[in-house]
């Protein structure tokens, strides 16, 4: 069966022993998949067995944890993270198996991110929209199709706003769901029943200049380059103070380069997200930095933020939003800017 995340909770009233899930935004994919675990859980799938694919996995493992015992249920929810969205000819194999011979009283939940078409036309994801369920969560475009997932969102929220008010916020959030989802439910705190017009989002989002600081963030470790730099530019415009900004990003690096050694060091990036205490719907965020960043490039971000920040307070000669500029530049590119890293004058190996 193939799904869009609207259609999955009808869907879910007959659960199915194989699930996929991935899509362009890190919001519907988190939600589809918690979808799937709240229908299992309440249908008595009360156990729950995580596995990470990552370099090395064995997916064997797949097969023992489908036919293992549980010694707490009779039923068993076995989730499958695959942020590469690709399990390569054995995993395949594997895959197409647990569809064609599914184990009773088991649920399969495979989650992915961003598929490309080659993924979707594989063999792997073909077996399981034909015998399972696959959901793919295209991210709404720009304009009418946007405006619409805001509206829906808002109603769902319990917040009434105009048709203007809605199209106004639709273009400030820029796509980000994340972000949309997040000021939706501050604007449902802020509003209540009230409803909301186009001088009530001017007026909370003037106040946006507060969280489009952590939509900057979001769109830098997710790789979005110019979506990022287009945020700084706003931000920048409003008179909004380089510090607060080279402070947050400054958290963002350590936790990014605590991350990374530990995936060198043979850690899973999900795990190490966990070890870490990364909030769960940025996970997905997270994780995608790992794959463009190592140890030694998060350790270069590091210094640059310390030397941002010490341009900032007047202690180094500099321009603090030119540092901004390189911080989030790098950020964005990950160790794909080696060369910007290496032109730099920090003095730290770029691996």
């Amino acid at each position: 069966m193939k799904l869009r995340p609207d259609q999955l909770a009808t869907a879910l009233s007959d659960l199915q022993t194989v699930y996929a899930v991935g899509g362009d935004d890190p919001l519907l994919v988190v939600e589809a998949a918690d979808a799937i675990r709240s229908a299992a859980k309440a249908a008595g799938y009360t156990e729950r067995e995580v596995l990470h694919v990552e370099t090395g996995f064995n997916w064997q493992q797949l097969d023992d944890a489908s036919r293992s015992m549980s010694l707490f249920s009779e039923k068993k929810l076995i989730e499958l993270h695959m942020p590469t969205g690709s399990p390569g000819r054995e995993g395949s194999a594997a895959l197409k198996n647990a569809v064609a011979e599914p184990t009773p009283d088991t649920i399969i939940l495979l989650i992915c991110g961003a598929l490309d078409s080659r993924a979707r036309k594989s063999a792997w994801w073909a077996a399981i929209e034909k015998d399972g369920a696959a959901v793919y969560g295209w991210a709404p475009k720009p304009g009418n199709e946007l405006q619409r997932w805001v509206s829906q969102r808002m109603r769902s929220a319990g917040v009434q706003a105009e048709p203007d008010a809605i199209e106004l916020f639709a273009n400030r959030v820029e796509g980000n769901l994340l972000a949309a989802a997040q000021d939706i439910e501050k604007l449902a705190l802020l509003f209540g029943e009230q409803t909301i017009t186009v001088a009530d989002i001017e007026d909370a989002v003037a106040d946006h200049a507060r969280f489009a600081v952590f939509d900057l963030i979001d769109r830098a470790l997710g790789g979005d380059l110019k979506a990022a730099l287009r945020t700084m530019d706003h931000l920048r415009a409003e008179g909004v103070e380089p510090h607060p900004l080279i402070a947050l990003l400054a958290k963002e690096a350590r936790q990014l380069a605590s991350i990374a050694t530990a995936v060198a060091a043979g850690e899973s990036a999900e795990r190490a997200c966990g070890a870490a205490r990364v909030f769960r719907m940025r996970v997905p965020l997270v994780v995608a930095a790992t794959r463009r960043h190592n140890a030694a490039s998060a350790r270069w971000l590091l210094a640059a933020a310390a030397r941002a920040d010490r341009t900032a307070k007047g202690a180094q000669r500099g321009q603090p939003w030119d540092d901004l500029v390189t911080l989030v530049t790098v950020m964005a590119a990950g160790s794909r800017a080696r060369g910007l890293m290496q032109a730099s004058d920090l003095s730290l190996a770029v691996a």
